[in-house]
Order: structure tokens, then sequence, then C-alpha cells
């Protein structure tokens, strides 16, 4: 994979891949989408880590990627080990981590949620070994 045909993924410590907040803009999913088929084409588990997600994406955008996720949900759930948000804020990591298990009932991915960056690649690596 080439590092600079990634705009919302940052791959350079994959397979932990690290999504800025300032990746996510209005029209970002159809690029995202594109960056998830080439993750999923190299064949080889990942974990995806967002860092302070906000609140208020798109519409549009959370349409796409979640036609994304069901057209691909068995595909995806063999290769993505976990989706982990980075949140300093204790009660957003509250809200979403009850957030998460809807995601985790619907799309069979395990998300969980850290305070800090090192936290959450640390709970990467061992939902990597974890498989």
């Amino acid at each position: 994979m080439n590092v600079e045909d990634f705009q919302v993924h940052d791959i350079r410590t994959f397979p932990l891949c690290l999504i800025e907040p300032e990746a996510v803009v209005p029209g970002y999913s159809q690029q995202w989408a594109r960056e998830l088929d080439a993750l999923m084409a190299r064949g080889e588990a990942f974990v995806l880590i967002y860092r302070e997600p906000g609140d208020d994406e798109p519409h549009e955008d959370r349409k796409l990627r979640t036609q994304w996720l069901k057209q691909h949900k068995v595909a995806f759930a063999g290769l993505c080990r976990g989706i982990i948000s980075v949140l300093e804020d204790a009660a957003r990591r509250a809200h979403f981590d009850e957030m998460g298990q809807m995601g985790e009932q619907v799309f069979g991915i395990r998300y969980r949620t850290a305070a800090t960056v090192a936290e959450g690649e640390a709970l990467g690596w061992r939902l990597l070994q974890a498989g």
C-alpha cells in the first residue's frame, strides 16, 4: 500500500490505522470506502483508531459508511479486529461505549474507547493478538 494514496487513514503504523479528526470532513466517506477496500485487499488483520471523533458527521457520509459496512459486513469483520475511539473526556467515552455496544451487535466488530492515543495503540495491539 502506498501511504500517499491514503488521506483518511494514516497507515504508517499498519496494522494500526489512525484516523485524525481533520480527515473527517463533509464528503470524506467515498475516500474512506476506497481506503478500506485497499486495506481489506491486503488481506491482513488491522485495527482502526479514531482520535477525538466528532459527534456531528454529515448525514450523507454516515449513510454511505453504513451502506459500505452492511455490504462488506462479513469480510470486514474477518479482518478488522476492532475500532477504537480515543477520547480524553470520560463522559464522551461512556457515550461512545454505549454506541459501540450497538455497533458490535450490528456489525460484529469489537468497539472500544481509550483516553490517550498510546492507550488506544496498546489496546489495538492486544486486539490484534487476541485475533
